[in-house]
């Protein structure tokens, strides 16, 4: 039995080249095609049912959080020596924001291809003792549009 392979990652080594400015070497290089790897899967579960996001937001947003975490590998939040101090990422590691995740989403329910919830109203005025409802209540021989 042979197990599915799985989807490409959204984004490159090269695409995180180019965007980083870098030229990457072993063993950054293997890094970072298996954070692209871990990026795309965590992607994926953002992204909504039938729905294909722009591939270049997809891009975009796959070497965004790749070099988060290349920029702060431990996950640190602060981070002090002597009288320098900086504060790195949200949270560190490899995680998305909430305007990358709503990138992620199709953007309304016009979309043919978005998840949507709605309602429909059944009723059956044949059923005995089934009376309108009260609200559209009118008296016994009124029409519309006569008083």
């Amino acid at each position: 039995m042979s197990t599915p392979t799985p989807p490409p990652p959204f984004a490159t080594v090269e695409d995180y080249e180019a965007r980083a400015g870098v030229r990457l070497v072993e063993p950054q290089r293997s890094q970072v095609e298996a954070y692209l790897d871990d990026a795309s899967a965590l992607m994926r579960r953002h992204i909504p049912a039938g729905f294909t996001p722009d591939p270049a937001t997809t891009k975009a947003i796959a070497v965004a959080v790749v070099r988060r975490v290349m920029a702060n590998p431990g996950g640190y939040r602060q981070r002090s020596i002597g009288q320098y101090s900086e504060t790195l990422g949200e949270n560190g590691g490899l995680y998305l924001t909430e305007d990358e995740i709503d990138m992620l989403q199709p953007e309304d329910n016009a979309d043919p291809d978005a998840d949507g919830a709605y309602t429909l109203g059944m009723r059956d005025e044949g059923l005995p003792g089934w009376h309108p409802d009260p609200c559209d209540w009118q008296p016994l021989g009124w029409t519309r549009g006569r008083l």
